[in-house]
């Protein structure tokens, strides 16, 4: 997968521009606010349907602006191709590959496959399961088409079981049907299970190579599955233990939306322990190690887009960083221009 160019009309900062990129290594230079994490951004919208930073649609769009406008050229599955999208205040999106409208966001999964980091990354070891659970969820939808089916199935129940239970203390009869959400939740979570515990058996090795590399093999990582949701009677069997608690407090307290990736650095959680350097280091491992497993799936690696990657890091970590970002397409920022010397296409932001 290959993008040539993309176009952006008041998406984010930019009111016009239009970008042309190589197929290797693109470097995007310039000082702070000049529009290179917008740019990247863009990309991996443009690619995912989603927000790298989770923010609304609506924010993508320039803030005196009714609508925005993405448009990428590509190469995918072989042959050139043009992918649109168009956000609008107070509209439905709307997607179009080759000039035929889609009729989900899912048809594009596949298409132009993406890994996106950014210094936010930290909060993906120190913050939240929900972070993590983020970060597995996003590769698995380009990876597996029915697990984003499963998921989405698993989001709606769990918000539904949600309304239940805050309308249940003023209206009792709601109970009847909560059985029903608890089977069908426990039954799509294990759905979910299945395909997660195979995902981080695969990238935990290959995140610890990574970063075993990256620091000079001072350090060693560990990635740990950890669910409950695996097994669909248990999972049944404990939400039902736990109606009393989830009534009172009125959320769902057991399901595959508590799984967690947890993470250890020479044996002792990441979390709480690691630096600012070795918490980026194994952000980043984990984040190359998502393409290493995309490329093996889809049979040619996706985009990486790594923003500001190597602030926090020391001069052999940088180093390995810009070497193994080879082999397949990838974009990467840096404030100054000339920091980074590789070849492929540069481009200068605010100069």
């Amino acid at each position: 997968m290959t993008l040539t160019s993309i176009s952006l009309k008041e998406f984010r900062s930019y009111t016009e521009a239009s970008f042309t990129f190589s197929e290797g290594v693109n470097v995007i230079s310039g000082p702070n606010g000049t529009g290179k994490t917008n740019l990247l951004e863009a990309i991996y919208y443009t690619a995912t349907s989603k927000s790298a930073r989770g923010v609304r649609d609506s924010d993508l769009i320039r803030f005196d602006s009714p609508e925005a406008e993405l448009e990428a050229a590509l190469i995918s599955g072989g042959r050139e191709q043009t992918l649109s999208v168009k956000l609008r205040r107070g509209a439905r999106r709307s997607f179009s590959l080759n000039g035929a409208a889609l009729t989900s966001p899912r048809e594009l999964m596949g298409v132009l496959p993406a890994v996106f980091f950014d210094p936010g990354d930290l909060s993906l070891l120190q913050g939240g399961a929900g972070e993590r659970r983020a970060f597995a969820d996003a590769v698995l939808c380009q990876q597996r088409p029915r697990y984003l089916e499963a998921l989405r199935r698993y989001r709606k129940l769990h918000e539904s079981k949600g309304k239940l239970l805050a309308l249940a203390a003023s209206q009792p009869s709601y109970l009847d049907m909560l059985s029903e959400y608890n089977r069908s939740l426990a039954e799509t979570g294990a759905v979910l299970a299945s395909y997660r515990r195979p995902f981080i058996e695969e990238l935990a090795p290959a995140a610890g190579e990574h970063h075993a590399a990256i620091s000079g093999g001072r350090e060693t990582l560990e990635l740990r599955y950890q669910t409950r949701a695996a097994d669909p009677a248990e999972a049944f069997a404990k939400m039902e233990e736990r109606r009393d608690a989830e009534l009172a407090r009125r959320q769902c307290l057991v399901g595959a939306h508590r799984d967690d990736i947890e993470a250890f650095l020479d044996g002792r959680p990441v979390k709480g322990v690691g630096s600012q350097g070795q918490t980026r280091t194994a952000a980043v491992a984990m984040k190359l190690a998502a393409r290493d497993v995309l490329a093996k799936t889809l049979g040619e690696p996706p985009l990486l887009l790594l923003d500001d990657v190597l602030s926090e890091l020391d001069g052999s970590r940088q180093k390995y960083v810009l070497e193994h970002i080879s082999g397949g397409q990838t974009f990467i920022t840096c404030c100054e221009p000339g920091k980074i010397t590789l070849s492929g296409t540069n481009i200068s932001l605010g100069v």
